[in-house]
């Protein structure tokens, strides 16, 4: 779709990438032929070094092909026009190898498609990290499913894929994989229910740079007119934040520094004073998983700021709820929800609540240090408890699983969209 031309009339706007969240202006854009002759033949496609290093970093053997590209400004074509960008966008150039006009934008920091949106309306982030084995990507699925199929239409709420690409990987790369398809990860089980695949571990960033690609959606609300805003959510592997922190820092910190909204996804099970719970009967996988410091998982993502306190919003949220809230206390609110009928409408507790008990369940399991820091390095935090398959969990990654009953999974997100001004 073309630039309307009051967007075409503000050059100088600031616009942030979705994709790779740097910041430059309207008129830096650059442009790409689209159609279908340039998209197909790699005999008039041009090598660009722009989006090959967005996917395989700046030391690949080799160079990306694409279709025909430019930025404007440098376009000789144009002659003294391409001087005036600065007062007026161009509302398409030709291209040279197939002769079909374009005005498909580029972002000039990683050559992803900018949609029309990216460019007039504000854009949010929200990173989900956390160690290996919490159940990020599982999390990520989930609250976006409850978001578009419950949770957000009870609440005037839905969340549009910006364009083909992101709702194909979404529905290839999670939702098939946790709700099943015809294709993938979905089957009957021994008495005839429906049963899927767990998910298999993000792949580091040295072996899949795709995972620097986070998935933009519109927020559209009830009620509300004019421009939509735009929400990324990124989901970095467990395995970067644990044992190649450096490379994460070097290749994903903006995906945190420039994130409006931050959330931690904590597994109850890697801390010791959980896992020795005679009460609780442990996985093969969680028995022979190394305790967890939290603590030092506060000092690496304050480590990604230049100053503290960090202004932005956290939500800390401990997984599995499921498996670990038979632990406390009875008649906590906790406790009931744990025990709960999967997919009731019962009565359920407030967020406050749930943050009180939660931080009373931290003390209570010595992580005191944890606290202290939270509290000065992240003073906008607040604790929320879920579980992303509730008793669909599985024992086995390999075995076939029920279909997902999340409990509480929408919260933190929730919480997190408010503090952006996006939801009340």
């Amino acid at each position: 779709m073309p630039l309307d031309l009051l967007t075409r009339l503000d050059p100088l706007r600031r616009v942030q990438c979705p994709f790779c969240f740097e910041r430059f202006a309207a008129f830096e854009l650059h442009l790409k032929c689209e159609s279908s002759v340039c998209e197909t033949d790699f005999g008039r496609q041009v090598e660009d070094p722009i989006l090959t290093k967005t996917f395989f970093g700046p030391n690949a053997d080799s160079m990306v092909r694409s279709p025909w590209w430019v930025d404007p400004r440098r376009d000789e074509r144009r002659g003294v026009r391409r001087l005036m960008d600065w007062m007026i966008l161009p509302g398409s150039l030709d291209c040279p190898q197939c002769g079909r006009a374009t005005d498909c934008r580029l972002c000039p920091r990683c050559h992803q498609r900018m949609p029309e949106a990216a460019i007039a309306r504000r854009s949010g982030h929200l990173t989900i990290f956390g160690p290996q084995s919490v159940g990020k990507t599982t999390f990520m699925t989930v609250v976006l499913h409850e978001l578009n199929q419950h949770v957000g239409p009870e609440r005037g709420l839905l969340l549009e894929p910006i364009d083909e690409e992101v709702r194909r990987r979404y529905r290839q790369e999670y939702q098939d994989v946790t709700y099943g398809s015809a294709m993938e990860g979905v089957g009957v089980g021994q008495w005839g229910e429906v049963t899927r695949q767990a998910h298999m571990p993000t792949p580091p960033l040295e072996m899949n740079r795709r995972v620097l690609q986070p998935l933009v959606y519109r927020v559209k609300r009830r009620g509300k007119g004019g421009a939509e805003p735009l929400l990324s959510f990124s989901d970095m592997a467990g395995e970067d934040w644990e044992m190649n922190f450096s490379v994460l820092r070097r290749e994903a910190g903006h995906l945190i520094q420039r994130a409006k909204g931050l959330l931690l996804l904590i597994d109850p099970m890697r801390l010791p004073q959980v896992a020795s719970d005679p009460r609780l009967r442990l996985t093969p996988k969680e028995a022979i998983a190394p305790p967890a410091d939290y603590r030092e998982d506060l000092s690496k993502l304050a480590s990604f700021f230049e100053r503290t306190p960090v202004r932005v919003p956290l939500a800390i949220c401990l997984n599995k709820l499921d498996r670990w809230g038979p632990l406390m206390a009875p008649g906590t609110a906790l406790h009931e929800v744990a025990a709960s009928v999967p997919g009731a409408k019962a009565d359920q507790p407030s967020d406050q609540l749930v943050h009180d008990e939660v931080q009373a369940a931290m003390r209570r399991w010595d992580q005191m240090s944890f606290l202290e820091h939270l509290s000065i390095d992240f003073p906008r935090h607040r604790f929320f408890a879920c579980s992303a398959l509730g008793d669909a969990a599985g024992a086995e990654d390999d075995a076939a699983q029920p279909l997902p009953t999340p409990l509480l999974v929408e919260r933190p997100l929730l919480w997190l969209l408010r503090q952006q001004g996006l939801i009340r």
